[in-house]
């Protein structure tokens, strides 16, 4: 990551729900785009969906970073903000990046920590480091409903992934939250590939102490 100070916003663009923020460099001849997407990215069917939860949060930037509602970003042209220039794309603020294994490491078993767990509403995320960078297994309990365009809590498949939580890690989901009990547990993780598409780390259970 690389903190690009004053650029000054040159070009607001819209399109069905996304606005690109163009920042000039101008030492460097350079343009960075940094995006407020209202949209999120559904792995089933690969594209981007309206979700309401991340149009909210898309507003509140707005506000934080402009004082301005999103229909309205064009009026902050001119303005001047420290861009966050990360390999894969810019932001306004410092931001945690989730790598994702590639193909090659299927069938490759890891050993790490685990660096922190956290339950969203949607799932459970299990964070861990692999070579100085940030992965994540996720226990996922809710469902896209494409017609409504959102997320929704499944109670059954939360129960579910709370108990196998519970049974892999031999601590409830909450106290493991509050109290951080398991940060730093070394742990292995196996990297494994669904119907030959979709690559994600799968954390094996931990030994139950006698």
């Amino acid at each position: 990551m690389e903190l690009l100070k004053n650029l000054e916003l040159v070009e607001v663009t819209t399109n069905d729900g996304k606005a690109t923020l163009t920042f000039l460099h101008e030492e460097r001849g350079e343009i960075r785009e940094v995006n407020f997407n209202k949209n999120v990215y559904d792995e089933s069917t690969g594209k981007f969906t309206p979700d309401a939860d991340k149009a909210a949060k898309v507003e509140e930037w707005c506000q934080e970073y402009f004082k301005l509602t999103f229909d309205k970003l064009s009026q902050a042209i001119g303005t001047r903000k420290d861009v966050y220039a990360y390999d894969t794309f810019n932001s306004l603020w410092e931001s945690e990046q989730i790598k994702k294994f590639e193909k090659d490491m299927v069938g490759q078993i890891i050993q790490t920590e685990i660096k922190e767990i956290t339950d969203d509403g949607v799932g459970i995320h299990i964070k861990f480091d692999y070579e100085d960078e940030t992965y994540q297994s996720n226990m996922s309990y809710s469902e896209y409903m494409e017609n409504l365009k959102k997320w929704f809590k499944n109670p059954q498949k939360q129960a579910k992934q709370y108990k196998k939580f519970e049974e892999k890690f031999h601590v409830g989901v909450a106290e493991a939250i509050e109290t951080g009990c398991l940060t730093g547990q070394e742990i292995m993780v196996e990297v494994k590939s669904a119907f030959g598409k979709f690559v994600y780390p799968e954390i094996k259970p931990l030994l139950k102490k006698k």
